[in-house]
């Protein structure tokens, strides 16, 4: 009988996102449990004391949280489908391009996006502030800039193949196109990657997510835009 993991997230984290596509393209089946992390549930706090999406529940009931820790895990544990190249030097580059998105990308646009315009309306804490999103969106030009330039020598993020950074800064991108904060048009090289990860299998469930009260762009769903 094949194992039945437990994934503890919100359908808006990036990294919750991530989770869900790697195991998708590892072949893992998992149930998903929904957090809104903000409430501060006690129960999932138990879990997860810093009070963070995601959580994976092994098969043997394991608690395994944390960002890196997770992703560490799956990739040994479920080797059938390398996410790290074999080799060293790239190994360090793909850590390093996800880092980028996984920190700095998310403390400069994405959490401020959905903290202001998701998490607020849901939580009913008050107004988006308009200042912080034009700031968060200001960033995100910078940062689209500089996934065109990782773009540049080849079809993925790092390799003509895609890799764990790749499957991580979709994750993000993915958020921010739900809310339609993404302008395509400007940055063609981009959307032609995007794209191609969400033409991915692994990739359609998570498009299929919806948040009551707030509907995606029109494109959102679609491989081809």
């Amino acid at each position: 009988m094949s194992e039945i993991l437990e994934v503890h997230h919100w359908s808006l984290c990036p990294i919750s996102r991530k989770l869900r596509i790697v195991l998708r393209e590892k072949g893992v089946e998992f149930e998903m449990f929904q957090e809104l992390f903000w409430q501060r549930n006690h129960k999932f706090l138990k879990m997860n004391p810093a009070g963070e999406t995601p959580v994976l529940i092994n098969e043997k009931k394991k608690v395994i949280a944390g960002n890196s820790a997770i992703f560490e895990y799956l990739e040994e544990h479920y080797p059938q489908r390398k996410l790290f190249p074999a080799n060293l030097d790239d190994k360090a580059e793909v850590r390093r391009i996800i880092e980028w998105f996984d920190n700095k990308f998310y403390n400069d646009v994405t959490k401020y996006i959905l903290f202001e315009k998701v998490i607020k309306t849901i939580a009913k804490t008050g107004a988006p502030n308009s200042q912080v999103i034009f700031a968060a969106k200001a960033n995100l030009k910078s940062h689209l800039d500089y996934i065109a330039f990782l773009l540049k020598d080849s079809m993925y993020l790092f390799l003509d193949e895609p890799t764990l950074a790749d499957f991580t800064a979709a994750a993000h991108l993915s958020v921010l196109d739900y809310v339609g904060d993404i302008e395509w048009s400007h940055y063609p090289s981009v959307k032609h990657w995007y794209s191609l990860m969400k033409s991915r299998p692994s990739f359609r469930a998570i498009l299929k997510d919806r948040i009551s009260n707030f509907a995606p762009p029109m494109h959102y769903q679609d491989p081809d835009f």
